[in-house]
């Protein structure tokens, strides 16, 4: 179950951080030369830090911490967009595009949103049962 919780808080950060980008976007769509950002899935940094994380790190005490591998780290990243141009000016942000991304980010917060709180209150009814 925490599991699911780990994750869903992943997605959260990424939406997060998504809608920033996206916002970002749109408040420079008059900036000349401006190039539009968005957020992408890095599955190249989960697994470079997994394995930095097993090879370069070890415990030396018992009580320190183990390292995070093996707990589904998972990476995104802000990436530009050079290649595309709207204008003559230079600048690639197309507003309508930038507001459609918005608005599908936004459900998608929602929604992890929605999943975290069921399987929070899922935990509730559990740990109450317990007291009766």
């Amino acid at each position: 179950m925490f599991r699911l919780v780990d994750r869903l808080s992943v997605g959260l950060s990424k939406a997060s951080l998504r809608q920033t980008v996206l916002s970002n976007n749109l408040a420079n769509f008059n900036t000349p030369g401006f190039k539009r950002s968005d957020v992408v899935d890095n599955p190249s940094f989960a697994r470079e830090l997994a394995r930095a994380q097993t090879s370069g790190l070890r415990r030396t005490h018992a009580k320190h911490l183990p390292g995070l591998a093996g707990r589904g780290v998972q990476g995104f990243s802000v990436v530009q967009d050079p290649t595309t141009t709207m204008r003559t000016d230079g600048n690639n942000v197309d507003v309508d595009r930038e507001r459609v991304l918005l608005l599908e980010n936004q459900l998608y917060y929602e929604s992890l949103i929605d999943a975290v709180s069921r399987k929070l209150g899922q935990l509730r009814s559990v740990i109450g049962e317990g007291r009766r």
